[in-house]
C-alpha cells in the first residue's frame, strides 16, 4: 500500500555495488562459518577446542567440584582421627 521510493532506489544501488565487488547477495551468510572465525580469532579456545577434538583429558567446573569434595572428605577424616 505505501511504497518508500526511497528504500527501493537504495536496495538497487546496494544491489548493484555488490555485484560489482563480486559479493553474492543469493548466499546468506552461514552461522556455522562465522562461529567458527571467532572460534579461531582466539588461541586459547582454538586448542582447547583442538584438544577435545583429538580425545584429550579437559578438566572442567565439575571435575573443580569433584576435587573439593574430596578434599573436604579428606580433611573430616583427618581431623576424626
Amino acid at each position: 500500500m505505501f511504497v518508500d521510493s526511497r528504500k527501493d532506489r537504495l536496495r538497487a544501488i546496494e544491489c548493484r555495488v555488490k555485484g560489482e565487488l563480486g559479493v553474492s547477495t543469493d548466499i546468506p551468510l552461514a552461522h556455522d562459518r562465522l562461529r567458527g572465525t571467532f572460534m579461531n580469532a582466539t588461541n586459547h579456545v582454538r586448542r582447547r577446542r583442538e584438544r577435545r577434538a583429538a580425545g584429550g583429558f579437559i578438566p572442567g567446573f565439575g571435575m573443580l567440584i569433584l576435587l573439593l569434595l574430596l578434599l573436604f572428605a579428606v580433611w573430616k577424616i583427618l581431623l576424626s582421627l
